[in-house]
């Protein structure tokens, strides 16, 4: 196996994809790299992936929305809000889209402007 240096002189081994994994795209290959660095709580690794695809693809919801939770995981508030509201705007029956602002907009100390969005996402179906 070859071995590639990285700036630092540090060596590792090159990267070779999981199987199944050669026919995603760029931009979904990233998105799930995105997922894991989530998943693993690695929150501003999934907004460095997520801010260039949401730029792309402004459209796409669940990278907007997995943007939104990892702003709001990585305490990025104002960050979080923005995506929530993007996401209420887009599509006003999403429960889940009125829970996350209202969460944003708790944890800045807003409780007021948060109420609206609570009781939506009650009478919407979210938990």
């Amino acid at each position: 196996m070859t071995e590639i240096t990285t700036r630092g002189g540090v060596t590792q081994p090159p990267v070779s994809l999981p199987q199944g994994l050669g026919d995603l795209s760029v931009d979904a290959l990233q998105f799930a790299l995105a997922r894991s660095a989530f998943d693993d709580r690695r929150f501003t690794d999934a907004v460095a992936a997520l801010e260039p695809l949401v730029v792309r693809h402004p459209g796409d919801r669940a990278a907007r929305e997995l943007l939104a939770r990892s702003y709001f995981s990585a305490a990025m508030l104002a960050k979080a809000e923005v995506q929530a509201r993007d996401l209420v705007r887009r599509s006003p029956s999403d429960a889940y889209a009125h829970l996350l602002l209202s969460r944003c907009l708790e944890r800045q100390s807003r409780p007021d402007e948060a109420r609206g969005h609570r009781v939506m996402a009650h009478v919407l179906g979210a938990d």
